[in-house]
């Protein structure tokens, strides 16, 4: 720090520009009055990503910190996540409303809890009249469908607005809501988890007139006339179409788009072969430069479906697609499914079984190139199927798998050394050995979720295992409550003491106060108590949302022992998207 300090005040800025803010005050406020200074005084671009933060460091920023260099934060990201939960509506406990945050570019609200606090969002986003880029994302609030019209004419009043992601997962038959404000400034659009009609997608670019890129999912029941009008503004386009049961509405749309450059698309249920794409993009695409595909649709068992799949992809074998583009598709089948994708598209694996058949067009692809791609096995009997070649998925990120192990496991994945999340099912402890020798193998292994499908006693083998990585331990699903002993014994095992992140069934309150107080490590805690006399009232409410705010007479009871007998920093609250669990930030 010596040197450090005879380093002028231009280049101490300039590094300072390479840290998060969390870790910029961290490491220099407080030092000597000089950092001080350059810290309140000149230092004008802060980056803050509270995404991961620790309840402790989280307090600290937003008592000590903000209120005094809010008008100098240019980034701001705050998440609901399973690493800090209640942090959104804490956030705006400490600091209520953005209208100091005058120069902020970027803000990034992740896993908006409730309705209440997306309003508030809403009304508050008009402050941040330099914003560029908005990342919204909305957990589900209940069963009732969402008035988002706020929400949305809110972000389209934003008048330096270049990029929108707009995720609400509220409801999934909800079609988005149009804007009736005009923005001049937004380029990117981004909608996930809201449904657009074909009639929709002209008055949106109505009101957004410099639109250049846009993703949307296409609604399977729009039987609504298509207003066919150009689009010249468009040159990049992701859009996810289902069961279309013609294509002529997305022809007439992609004529109407000519300066197209990039193109991402995905149908569910239909198949457009080759002859087709290449008719539509030679006659209404002339400038695209990027075609990522990716189909999949499902037959009968009395076709010949290799029959059709060969007749699939042998129409993506002209000179267009070979030699004149060079834009290569990977044609597969699982069962009665076929999936064609360009080779260009990432693969992630959903199906129950690896696919039986296989055919690329370029020449010098392989399956084990195909298999090289793949990240994630979501289904546990995927292992038990036989292969007619030898498969290696050498870069797995996810997997999910029962035992006792298939002998071909270890031939199939034979390194786990770029796994992070690993969920066992149907857990015994006949298979302690088996499931330890997993984790010797997985020296990055951030989240193991174990699951005990039947109602058995509590396997000892669980207290027992060890891997030095793991922080986030799932047992929620374990279908076993801890009393008070096992979760002391939890607390001193191995993985109990580094955990960080815990989700857990528990016969009584008293279990969470062992687990808050034993565990040294903890962060979060995500739990369900068999006790909780409130959760099961409100499970027999229809609108869950509707009588937190009218029914005054049934109290959260157990929220208000927790508070009661922990510490008054914890944060404690109703996990929003499951009533029966009960969130804690702890540090």
């Amino acid at each position: 720090m010596m040197n450090f300090e005879f380093l002028p005040n231009e280049i101490l800025l300039d590094i300072f520009e390479y840290l998060n803010g969390i870790d910029l005050l961290r490491a220099f406020y407080g030092h000597n009055s000089r950092f001080n200074l350059l810290l309140y005084n000149q230092f004008q671009s802060y980056r803050f990503d509270l995404l991961s933060c620790s309840k402790h460091q989280f307090d600290i920023i937003c008592k000590q910190h903000l209120p005094f260099i809010s008008s100098r934060v240019t980034t701001l990201t705050l998440s609901d996540n399973e690493d800090t939960p209640g942090q959104i509506n804490q956030f705006f406990s400490y600091i209520p409303s953005f209208r100091q945050f005058i120069h902020l570019r970027s803000l990034s609200i992740l896993h908006v809890p409730s309705y209440h606090t997306l309003v508030k969002i809403a009304d508050e986003l008009h402050y941040l009249s330099n914003l560029t880029r908005l990342k919204l994302n909305i957990c589900r609030f209940g069963n009732n469908q969402v008035n988002l019209q706020l929400v949305v004419n809110s972000i389209w009043s934003l008048p330096k607005l270049i990029n929108c992601h707009f995720t609400a997962l509220n409801n999934e038959q909800q079609t988005f809501t149009l804007p009736t404000k005009l923005s001049i400034s937004l380029k990117t659009v981004y909608i996930v988890g809201q449904k657009f009609k074909w009639n929709q997608i002209y008055p949106l670019f109505e009101c957004t007139s410099r639109l250049e890129y846009l993703r949307i999912f296409i609604t399977p029941f729009d039987n609504n006339h298509y207003q066919s009008s150009p689009i010249p503004t468009l040159i990049k386009l992701n859009i996810a179409c289902y069961r279309m049961s013609d294509t002529s509405k997305m022809i007439s749309f992609l004529k109407n788009v000519p300066n197209l450059r990039h193109l991402e698309i995905s149908t569910a249920f239909n198949l457009i072969n080759g002859y087709q794409w290449e008719q539509i993009i030679r006659s209404y695409l002339p400038k695209l430069k990027i075609f990522n595909l990716s189909m999949f649709d499902q037959f009968p068992d009395d076709q010949n479906i290799e029959e059709r799949a060969n007749e699939l992809i042998n129409s993506f074998q002209s000179s267009f697609w070979i030699n004149e583009y060079k834009w290569f598709v990977r044609c597969f089948i699982c069962d009665k499914i076929i999936r064609l994708e360009t080779s260009s598209v990432i693969f992630y694996h959903f199906e129950k079984k690896f696919p039986n058949w296989w055919k690329s067009t370029f020449s010098h692809d392989n399956h084990l190139k195909f298999y090289h791609c793949m990240t994630s096995i979501d289904d546990n009997i995927v292992f038990d199927q036989s292969f007619l070649f030898d498969i290696f998925l050498q870069n797995m990120d996810s997997v999910c798998i029962t035992f006792p192990i298939n002998n071909q496991f270890w031939s199939i994945v034979p390194s786990l050394k770029t796994l992070r999340s690993l969920r066992i099912l149907s857990y015994t402890d006949t298979y302690q050995s088996q499931l330890q020798a997993l984790l010797d193998r997985a020296p990055y292994l951030y989240r193991l979720d174990i699951r005990q499908e039947l109602s058995l006693p509590l396997q000892i083998s669980l207290f027992k295992y060890n891997n030095a990585s793991v922080r986030q331990l799932c047992l929620q699903k374990y279908n076993y409550r801890f009393n008070e002993n096992e979760c002391d014994t939890l607390t001193h095992s191995s993985l109990g003491v580094q955990c960080e992140i815990l989700s857990i069934k528990v016969k009584n309150r008293e279990s969470i106060i062992i687990l808050v107080k034993n565990m040294i490590n903890l962060r979060a805690l995500h739990i369900q108590c068999e006790d909780d006399e409130y959760s099961k009232y409100l499970s027999l409410i229809e609108n869950v949302n509707e009588s937190h705010q009218t029914n005054k007479t049934n109290k959260d009871e157990l929220i208000q022992w927790l508070k009661d007998n922990l510490s008054s920093t914890y944060l404690i609250s109703r996990d929003p998207k499951s009533i029966n669990c009960i969130r804690l930030w702890i540090r």
